[in-house]
């Protein structure tokens, strides 16, 4: 019992450690763990076809200038996010990111290759994210295919 009890607190320790980083070190949680925090919630929403989830991501800066569809600022993706949902395109949903690759420059992160696949295909998606005042955050994307 007592093992167990010791156990549960050595653990309990190190998930605070993790979580709010060393005070003796004075470094917090890295930036590509965050990034990856920010890509399994993305995930999950898709997955879960949760809008609210998925545009938790999303900067209020976001704009996706120079593609022929609705999505050009956050209200707009918002719109065909939802609209994509109704018509079934995150049904059934396979997203792969095993080889998936985080490129850091200062407060600019680059998220590819992510392969997003329904029943119409496959599309590459790279997505670009922000550092900002709120954490890292989704601020414009690419979309590859179909």
């Amino acid at each position: 019992m007592r093992h167990v009890l010791n156990m549960g607190i050595l653990l309990g320790i190190t998930v605070l450690l993790a979580a709010g980083g060393c005070a003796t070190t004075g470094s917090g949680v890295s930036d590509e763990d965050q990034i990856g925090a920010v890509l399994g919630q993305w995930k999950e929403g898709i997955l879960a076809k949760d809008a609210d989830k998925i545009m938790a991501t999303y900067s209020e800066n976001f704009a996706h200038d120079g593609y022929d569809y609705q999505g050009k600022d956050k209200a707009g993706l918002r719109e065909f996010i939802e609209s994509g949902i109704d018509e079934g395109r995150f049904d059934d949903v396979e997203l792969k990111m095993e080889y998936t690759d985080i490129a850091i420059e200062e407060d600019t992160a680059t998220v590819y290759p992510i392969d997003y696949t329904i029943w119409e295909g496959t599309v590459t998606i790279e997505l670009i994210l922000t550092k900002e005042d709120a954490g890292w955050l989704i601020t414009d994307m690419a979309i590859e295919g179909m």
